[in-house]
């Protein structure tokens, strides 16, 4: 089997990636100890994509989380993301979401609410289920002893 070797910067620099997506390119080939250029050959042989690929894949990655699980303003999203402009945020958002940072939120929020109502309507089930199999057992243990076996 033959082991594949990734160079530790560009690790470095995926980790970076993900930790910070809005870090700007100088900064993140400082952090890897290259240039912006090296860095970007050696990530784009690496993985494949170039380094504005990954950087957009985990800005929308961050984009969707932070949607979803806090009331930020959309406006402090994009700035938080590294981008200048609420408008281009919301445009790259819809271009990858294909629909807009509010929907995608309204959606999100709607879907949670459907499941806390499945999950309570799965909460009043399991105790009747339950009620049910410990009578059904509590009455085979009476019939049992009722009528031991010779």
């Amino acid at each position: 089997m033959e082991v594949i070797q990734t160079d530790f910067r560009i690790n470095r620099a995926v980790r970076l990636l993900n930790e910070n997506s809005s870090l700007t390119l100088t900064d993140l080939a400082s952090g890897c100890t290259l240039s912006i250029s090296r860095l970007s050959h050696l990530f784009k042989a690496e993985t494949g994509l170039t380094l504005r690929e990954f950087r957009n894949n985990c800005r929308f990655r961050a984009a969707m989380k932070m949607l979803s699980t806090t009331d930020m303003p959309i406006k402090q999203i994009a700035y938080t993301l590294g981008y200048h402009h609420t408008s281009s945020f919301v445009r790259a958002f819809e271009f990858r979401a294909g629909v807009s940072p509010s929907d995608y939120r309204r959606g999100e929020i709607r879907d949670r609410r459907e499941a806390v109502a499945s999950d309570r309507n799965l909460n009043t089930v399991a105790p009747d289920q339950v009620d049910r199999a410990r009578d059904a057992l509590r009455d085979q243990e009476q019939r049992s002893s009722e009528h031991p076996s010779a």
